[in-house]
């Protein structure tokens, strides 16, 4: 009767474990990925952050489909976005900022390896002669900076002590032309390639050529609230492709990074150190491996 009880028992768990190997597996997880509209103008800018995205999902072994939402939004906007309860987005990449964080997933690696925050100035060409005359940080405040609406680069350069004024992005190209506003910072990999794409717009638009404004600033992605696991993704991925070296990769070979960098050549300028008090003390912490030296 033990014996009958214990075949009995033996043919139920074999049953269980055939079951168990013939049930499928989980299916891979597939991750849609909405981030706001992109001007057209700004094309080639985004094309850098979507590869890095790319990368990192890839080398994470992700599925993914991309697309862009069906309207432009401002960086307010986009933050109010991804913290709200109906996602139109679910990510965006915008300048870290301690207050950025709240109600959002962080993924703490900087895009561009800090170059947002190392800042040349766009003005009018026949006012390099103004800026050559500039020996000292505080010399700067004789002039008006410009800088768009909600950027937290606007509060850094107030912080230091700089006269800003502010407007949408578009318009503050033309106050630069139109002598509203004195020099308009803009990340080392931005300037070059917005003037390209402006040249017949605002045709006496320079960057000038010897100095830099430096801070601890960059894109980062952020993720909207609910989609933990998309932000895990990407930050593991992002971490794997630069232990391989798949990031330096595309950094050192993307066209534009590369073509920015030697157009500013950054060694020859004097450069102006600024803190930035609006960082987290996770954003601080993030390992030096991560930055441009």
């Amino acid at each position: 009767m033990h014996r009958r009880r214990f075949v009995l028992a033996a043919l139920s768990a074999v049953g269980s474990t055939l079951r168990a190997r013939a049930a499928p597996a989980d299916p891979p997880v597939h991750f849609e990925i909405v981030y706001p509209r992109i001007r057209p103008t700004r094309d080639v800018q985004v094309a850098f952050a979507l590869a890095v995205l790319d990368l990192a999902m890839k080398t994470a072994n992700a599925s993914y489909t991309l697309r862009s939402a069906d309207i432009e939004m401002e960086r307010g906007r986009a933050l109010a976005e991804l913290a709200g309860a109906d996602n139109m987005i679910n990510l965006h990449w915008t300048s870290m900022e301690a207050q950025a964080e709240r109600g959002r997933n962080v993924v703490r690696i900087p895009i561009h390896r800090g170059l947002i925050g190392h800042r040349v100035f766009i003005i009018r060409k026949e006012r390099q002669a103004d800026f050559d005359k500039v020996a000292r940080f505080s010399d700067l405040k004789a002039f008006m900076c410009g800088q768009g609406l909600g950027w937290i680069d606007t509060k850094i350069l107030r912080a230091a002590g700089l006269n800003v004024q502010t407007s949408t992005y578009d318009t503050m190209f033309e106050m630069t032309q139109g002598g509203r506003v004195d020099f308009f910072p803009r990340g080392v990999v931005e300037a070059f390639a917005e003037l390209d794409g402006r040249r017949q717009l605002e045709p006496d638009l320079v960057v000038e050529n010897r100095l830099l404004l430096k801070y601890r600033s960059d894109f980062i992605f952020y993720v909207a609230a609910g989609h933990e696991a998309l932000a895990q993704t990407i930050e593991a991925g992002l971490v794997a492709a630069y232990r391989n070296g798949a990031y330096m990769r595309l950094f050192n070979t993307h066209h534009y990074i590369q073509d920015a960098l030697a157009r500013a050549d950054i060694a020859s300028r004097l450069i102006f150190t600024l803190d930035n008090p609006f960082l987290s003390e996770a954003d601080r912490r993030i390992p030096d491996e991560y930055w441009m030296s």
